[in-house]
């Protein structure tokens, strides 16, 4: 946790002070035990709540674009907090499922779903494609006042006073989905271990384009790149 101040009690101030831990470029077969999830799309976030509100920070700034969706958060772990909580998470216009959690699958509609249109059944055209690729991530960074926005909340960093950094992935997951309930705009992330098998489809299906692999006992470091996290396309088949 080196350049934290872990003296701050303060879960806003935390959150605005922390990064997000980046993926590194592993192959997903070198990650051992890996939990696999899809890859959201959208501002990838630092959420703290307490004091009955949550503040969103992205890369440090506050994000205060959908003050409905931060109250959601609220609302949905108040009852769960004693002193506050600190989550990794993303603010997605995707449509978040019911039900989510560990073997648990996903029913979501995301913006990729026109990239998935454009290119099953026909040529690979890979320049085109990267582009598309690209053009979606950038509109999904920006949202209209008419875009459902949900909050999938991926990771748990600081609860009621102790930091989780050293706990590892698994545990923090688990503890994580004990405090996140599934509502309309708040959801844990689904993850599920390898094989894989259906799952690729349903994700396919579903719109997403890649997904992460991250190691069950990997640990968080703050602005570092993770050997144990990486990201990789879908197999289109």
């Amino acid at each position: 946790m080196e350049g934290l101040d872990t003296t701050v009690a303060d879960p806003h101030e935390l959150a605005r002070e922390l990064r997000v831990q980046e993926f590194g470029r592993t192959r997903p077969t070198s990650i051992a035990e890996a939990l696999v999830e899809p890859a959201w799309l959208g501002p990838r976030i630092v959420a703290a709540v307490a004091d009955d509100r949550a503040t969103f920070w992205w890369e440090g700034e506050a994000f205060d674009e959908r003050p409905e969706v931060a109250a959601a958060l609220a609302r949905a772990t108040g009852g769960s907090l004693h002193e506050g909580a600190v989550f990794e998470g993303y603010l997605t216009k995707a449509r978040a499922p019911e039900g989510i959690g560990t073997e648990i699958g996903v029913s979501t509609v995301t913006p990729t779903n026109a990239i998935t249109k454009m290119f099953i059944g026909g040529r690979r055209d890979r320049v085109a494609e990267f582009e598309a690729r690209r053009a979606v991530e950038r509109a999904a960074l920006a949202f209209e006042p008419e875009d459902i926005v949900s909050i999938v909340v991926v990771d748990l960093l600081w609860l009621d006073g102790q930091w989780l950094l050293d706990v590892p992935l698994l545990e923090r997951k688990r503890v994580l989905e004990g405090i996140v309930p599934a509502e309309q705009l708040v959801r844990p992330s689904p993850y599920v271990r390898e094989p894989l098998g259906s799952w690729i489809g349903s994700w396919r299906a579903q719109g997403f384009q890649a997904m992460s692999f991250k190691a069950a006992n990997s640990r968080y470091r703050p602005g570092e790149t993770a050997d144990d996290w990486t990201l990789a396309d879908l197999p289109r088949r």
